[in-house]
C-alpha cells in the first residue's frame, strides 16, 4: 500500500506551473488536479496533499493552493473530512469543458492595445461555483409552490428572507426577523421603493442628504424621482453631518458607512454616533430623518471585523438597510433586499403594489438553497482570499511602476483609490483618462463622482476583484505609459 507521504508526492509532482501562462496559478493547479481525477490517476477516496504541503512543493503561496482546493470542493470533485483531510469524491460531477474553453486568449502587449482594458471591480465570474449553483437551481424547482409560480409573495420567498436574516446576524451582528425583510431586484429597485414610500408618508419634504462624492446613478435616480439632493462632504471619518438644514428639514440621508463609495473610507465610531444622535433628535421633533444605509460590498473585509449596520444601534426605528447580491455573486442576478423597521414594512408593501413587483421569484428559492446549504459562506471565504491576493498584486504593481500615484489604505471592498501626486504630475485625472482612451484603457476618475463644488481629490478608482492578475498587469502596463 502506498504511504500517505508518497501519495502526496505523486499528486503534487504531477503538477507543473507555467509562470508566463495567461491563467493564474490557482487555475492551473485546479485544472491539473481535475485532469488527474478524471483520468483515474487520482481515484475515488485518494487523499490530496494539504494546501501547505502543495504550496511548499510548487513554490507558491498557500493562499494560491487553498483557492485551488476550495474551487475543487465547490465543484464537487473532492470532499473535506474534518481532521482527516481532503479526498477525491466517490461520485464525480458531470464532465465539463476544459477550463481553457472559458479563458480569454492571453493578454499580450499586442492584444492589450487592440482591446479595451480597465481596472474592474465586481464579482469574478470566472471563479463562481457554477456547479453548486446549478444544483441549487435544480433542487429549488423540484416541487415549487403555487404561490411561487403565481407570484403571490409580495415580500419575497419567506425561506430566503429567513436565510438573509440569519446571514445578517452571522456576518454583521444585526438582529432582525424575516418580517422586516423585503426582497428587491437590487439596489435601484430598493431605493425607488424606499424613497417613493417616504415621499408618500411625508409629502411636504423632498430634500435628501447625499454623500459628495457618490455613485452617479444614485444622484440621477433621486433627481428623476423629483427629489432634491443636498451634498454631504466626506472626510476621513466618513460622511459629515449637515451644517445647516432648510425648513422643513431633509426627508432622508443616504450614506455608505461600511465603506464609503467611492473613497473607501469606513465611518468612525464617533461619526456613527453623531448620525444616530441626529436621527434621535429629529424623531423627537416630529420631523423624522430617515437614515438609509447602502451596504453595497461590506462582505469583503480583509483586515479586522466588519461594522454592524447603523440600524443595529438605532432605537428610533428610522434606519433602513439596503443590500444586494450583485457584488458578492454575479451582476445579472438582480436580487437584493431591504431591512426596514417594522412600522415601515406595511407602507413599503403598499408602494410595491402600486409600482409592481420587480424582483424575480423563480431565482429566490435557488438563492435560499445556496445560502442555507453553506455554499454562500464558502464562496465568500474563497473570494475574500482571491480578492486579497489580487489587491496585493495591484499594490505591488503600482509600487514597481513608479507612477506619481499614491494608493490609499484599502482594508475592504473591491477597488482601491490611487491619488495623483500633484507635485509630480501636472495633469488632472480627467486628462489622464483622455490619454488612457487613446491607448484603449478605461480609467474611472475620482473627480467624476463629485457632483457639487470642486473635487477635493484627483485620482482613480482601481478595481482589482473582477479580473485575474494577468489582465491587471496588462492594464498597469498601459497605465505606466501615461505618466
Amino acid at each position: 500500500m502506498t504511504s500517505q507521504k508518497n501519495r502526496h508526492n505523486a499528486a503534487s509532482l504531477s503538477i507543473s506551473l507555467e509562470p508566463e501562462a495567461s491563467r493564474p496559478a490557482h487555475r492551473q493547479i485546479r485544472d491539473q488536479l481535475v485532469a488527474l481525477i478524471e483520468s483515474g490517476r487520482l481515484g475515488a477516496g485518494a487523499r490530496l496533499p494539504s494546501s501547505r504541503h502543495l504550496a511548499q512543493e510548487l513554490g507558491v503561496s498557500r493562499m494560491t493552493t487553498q483557492t485551488a482546493l476550495d474551487n475543487l470542493l465547490a465543484e464537487g470533485y473532492v470532499v473535506s473530512e474534518p481532521r482527516r483531510g481532503i479526498f477525491v469524491a466517490d461520485h464525480l460531477p458531470l464532465a465539463t469543458p476544459p477550463s481553457d474553453a472559458h479563458q480569454k486568449s492571453p493578454v499580450t502587449q499586442e492584444s492589450a492595445t487592440t482591446e479595451w482594458l480597465h481596472f474592474a471591480s465586481g464579482a469574478s465570474v470566472a471563479d463562481f461555483p457554477n456547479q453548486a449553483w446549478r444544483r441549487c437551481l435544480r433542487e429549488s424547482w423540484l416541487n415549487p409552490s403555487p404561490a411561487l409560480m403565481e407570484g403571490t409573495l409580495p415580500s419575497g420567498y419567506r425561506p430566503l428572507r429567513s436565510a438573509i436574516a440569519d446571514m445578517l446576524y452571522a456576518l454583521r451582528g444585526l438582529r432582525c426577523g424575516p418580517e422586516q425583510i423585503l426582497i428587491t431586484a437590487g439596489n435601484r429597485d430598493a431605493l425607488t421603493l424606499v424613497m417613493s414610500t417616504l415621499r408618500r408618508l411625508h409629502p411636504a419634504r423632498s430634500g435628501v442628504w447625499l454623500e459628495n462624492p457618490c455613485f452617479p446613478p444614485i444622484l440621477n435616480g433621486l433627481r428623476d424621482m423629483g427629489l432634491r439632493p443636498e451634498p454631504l462632504p466626506v472626510d476621513n471619518e466618513g460622511a459629515k453631518l449637515p451644517e445647516k438644514e432648510t425648513e422643513p428639514g431633509a426627508l432622508a440621508a443616504l450614506v455608505t458607512p461600511a465603506r464609503q463609495y467611492p473613497l473607501g473610507r469606513v465611518m468612525s465610531t464617533r461619526r456613527r454616533q453623531q448620525w444616530l444622535d441626529l436621527v434621535q433628535t429629529r424623531a423627537g421633533s416630529g420631523q423624522p430623518l430617515w437614515l438609509i444605509e447602502d451596504d453595497y460590498d461590506s462582505e469583503f473585509v480583509y483586515e479586522g471585523r466588519p461594522q454592524a449596520p447603523l440600524s443595529a444601534a438605532d432605537d428610533t426605528g428610522h434606519c433602513i438597510l439596503l443590500g444586494s447580491f450583485s457584488k458578492s455573486l454575479f451582476k445579472s442576478l438582480r436580487l437584493g433586499y431591504i431591512v426596514a423597521p417594522p412600522a415601515l414594512h406595511g407602507p413599503l408593501l403598499d408602494t410595491q403594489r402600486t409600482l409592481g413587483q420587480a424582483a424575480a421569484l423563480p431565482l429566490q428559492p435557488a438563492l435560499h438553497h445556496f445560502i442555507s446549504s453553506g455554499e454562500f459562506a464558502g464562496h465568500l471565504r474563497r473570494m475574500r482570499r482571491l480578492y486579497l491576493e489580487r489587491r496585493n498584486h495591484l499594490l505591488d504593481g503600482l509600487r514597481q511602476a513608479g507612477l506619481p500615484l499614491t494608493p490609499w489604505p484599502c482594508h475592504s471592498g473591491m477597488h482601491l483609490i490611487a491619488e495623483i501626486d500633484a507635485d509630480q504630475s501636472g495633469l488632472a485625472d480627467q486628462q489622464w483618462a483622455q490619454r488612457a482612451q487613446r491607448r484603449k484603457l478605461r480609467l474611472d476618475t475620482i473627480s467624476r463622482h463629485y457632483w457639487q463644488g470642486k473635487p477635493t481629490h484627483q485620482g482613480f478608482l482601481l478595481g482589482f476583484s473582477a479580473h485575474d492578475t494577468d489582465q491587471q498587469a496588462a492594464a498597469l502596463e498601459l497605465l505606466s505609459q501615461l505618466a
